[in-house]
């Protein structure tokens, strides 16, 4: 006859291992408490654990979409905003060139105000934020634009010297320009001039940006363009404005010929602010689509977190009562163990 199963030893140790196992379900109910969530979420949902993981994976990546138009969002914001102040210098410029048209201002002044408008220019266009040249398009490491004024001469102010000396015979500061007449520099204006405004001079004497601008996921589905770039038209026609006053000898020409240079410069001028106000019409769609994207995910989220709430979530009540029964159990079993094992068949002879 066996009497291993009645022993103290095997009853010592029967009462280690359910004490063993209490104790690991205090520690989850304890979890359970100080958390509200299920200690073990695949070992008490089974089969619907992957329901609840896929809903956090959606709803992690809709958050980080929502992350993502924060900073597109503020992207596009800065760039409207540098467009009002480039139509708005502009509209000043226009003020200056009608006045000067009318009234006969000094060309030199002009000259001057249009060297200080074209700089102005090129540092609004050249801005940067926090993830690159806002108007270079997808080349957003590499400023647009290249600066009029540096040193040595870059390529566009040589490009406009060579051009003029090309056409007229002389430099553009040479006092012989009073002699090139309002025909003559119209032609140029519209032939040799304004062909360094478009590609491939363009491209290759004036700008760094890429034609492709910056494109965002801003939403599941939703791939928008969220950036414009300095190769539109109305940079072209604003550089091209600004350089025809600042940099066509405007002071030694004859006043037709200033006349006419100015009339084409305000012509440019219009086209440039009518442009401007495009490219902030189709951000201003941009910036809405966003907005809207961002608010439609934000439900989705509050929904995605209910639905996990109520597969995950645990009354913080009940584990508190189920820590308190577990403690119970535990306390008796030390009891017991104690009991056992005080056991003695000593005792008895």
């Amino acid at each position: 006859m066996k009497t291993t199963f009645i022993s103290t030893s095997a009853i010592s140790a029967a009462t280690r291992s359910s004490l063993m196992k209490v104790q690991q379900e205090l520690a989850d109910a304890q979890k359970e408490m100080t958390t509200g969530r299920l200690a073990d979420v695949g070992k008490t949902l089974g089969f619907r654990t992957g329901q609840t993981i896929s809903l956090r994976q959606e709803h992690s990546r809709l958050t980080a979409i929502i992350e993502t138009n924060t900073t597109v969002s503020t992207r596009l914001k800065t760039t409207q905003s540098t467009l009002k102040n480039l139509v708005d210098n502009a509209q000043d410029f226009l003020g200056q060139l009608n006045g000067s048209r009318i009234g006969g201002a000094n060309a030199a002044g002009v000259q001057t105000e249009a060297q200080s408008r074209l700089e102005a220019f090129l540092d609004t266009v050249n801005i940067s934020s926090t993830d690159g040249y806002l108007f270079a398009g997808v080349n957003s490491d590499v400023k647009p634009l290249t600066d009029y004024f540096d040193a040595p001469t870059p390529a566009s102010r040589q490009a406009v010297a060579n051009a003029f000396f090309t056409e007229f015979g002389i430099a553009q500061s040479d006092p012989a320009a009073q002699n090139i007449s309002a025909a003559d520099m119209q032609t140029f204006l519209d032939t040799t001039f304004a062909d360094l405004f478009n590609d491939p001079s363009w491209s290759t004497d004036w700008s760094s940006a890429s034609n492709q601008n910056m494109r965002s996921r801003i939403s599941t589905n939703e791939l928008i363009e969220t950036s414009t770039n300095a190769n539109e038209a109305a940079f072209r026609k604003l550089a091209k404005a600004y350089t025809m006053v600042a940099d066509l000898g405007a002071q030694n020409l004859s006043q037709p010929a200033f006349e006419t240079l100015i009339d084409q410069a305000i012509r440019d001028v219009n086209d440039a602010i009518g442009d401007l106000g495009s490219l902030q019409s189709n951000l201003g769609v941009a910036q809405q689509r966003v907005s809207d994207a961002s608010e439609r995910m934000s439900l989705q989220i509050d929904i995605f977190t209910r639905q996990v709430t109520s597969l995950e979530t645990v009354d913080r009540n009940e584990a508190a009562t189920r820590v308190n029964d577990l403690m119970t159990q535990i306390e008796i079993s030390y009891a017991l163990t104690a009991r056992i094992m005080s056991l003695s068949i000593l005792k008895y002879l």
